[in-house]
C-alpha cells in the first residue's frame, strides 16, 4: 500500500517537473516561432496571417490592413518574385525582440537588392521582424515597422505606406507610437542611397 503511494506521488511530481520544464522552454521560445511564422507567411504571400501576427494597436489604430500589407509587399519585397528569409540573429529583451536577417530570392539564393539601407550594407533588403510580448494576444510582430522598412529600402521615403493609409507604428522597446514622420528622419539618419 505504500509502495502505491510514493509511486503515485513521485508520477505527479514528475509530471509538474516536466510541464513545469515545458511551460518555460515554451515561453523562451514563442518569440521565434511567431517570427518563423511571420517570414513563412511573408514567402508564401499570406496577407491573412500577417495580418493575424500584427500588434493589435497597429491594426485597430494606425492603418495596418489586409489591403495595405498587399499592395506595400507587392510594390516592394514580392516584385521581385519568389522570396525567401533567412534569419541571422535573434535577440530576445524580456517583453520584446527582434529577429535580423537577409531576404534572398528563392531560385538564385541571391540577396533581395535594395536601394537605400543601413550604411553597413546599404545593397540588400534586410530581414528585420520586430515583436512585442506586451498584448492582448501575446507575442506579435510590429508589421507596421516591417512595411516602412519595406518602402524605405526600396524608395527612401514612405510615400507608399502614407498612400496606403499608415499612420505609424508601435515601437517594441517603450510601447509608444512613433508617427511616419519621426520614422522617416530616424531611417534617413541611418541610411544612404546605395548608388
Amino acid at each position: 500500500m505504500k509502495f502505491k503511494i510514493i509511486w503515485r506521488i513521485v508520477i505527479i511530481i514528475f509530471v509538474s517537473v516536466v510541464t513545469i520544464w515545458f511551460y518555460i522552454h515554451w515561453k523562451k521560445t514563442e518569440p521565434i516561432h511567431i517570427a518563423k511564422i511571420f517570414i513563412l507567411a511573408v514567402e508564401n504571400r499570406d496577407v491573412n496571417t500577417i495580418y493575424l501576427l500584427t500588434i493589435p494597436k497597429e491594426r485597430e489604430e494606425l492603418g495596418v490592413t489586409p489591403q495595405a500589407i498587399r499592395l506595400v509587399l507587392e510594390t516592394t519585397l514580392w516584385r521581385h518574385g519568389q522570396v525567401i528569409g533567412r534569419v541571422q540573429s535573434v535577440e530576445i529583451h524580456g517583453y520584446y525582440g527582434v529577429v535580423m536577417g537577409k531576404w534572398l530570392n528563392a531560385k538564385t539564393k541571391e540577396p533581395i537588392p535594395a536601394n537605400y539601407g543601413p550604411v553597413s550594407n546599404p545593397k540588400e533588403m534586410i530581414l528585420m521582424i520586430s515583436l512585442l510580448a506586451l498584448t492582448p494576444e501575446g507575442w506579435r510582430v510590429s508589421t507596421a515597422r516591417f512595411l516602412i522598412g519595406r518602402d524605405f529600402q526600396t524608395f527612401g521615403n514612405l510615400a507608399l505606406c502614407r498612400r496606403v493609409g499608415l499612420k505609424g507604428l508601435i515601437d517594441v522597446r517603450t510601447g509608444y507610437v512613433v508617427t511616419l514622420e519621426e520614422m522617416e528622419r530616424q531611417l534617413a539618419l541611418l541610411s544612404r542611397p546605395s548608388h
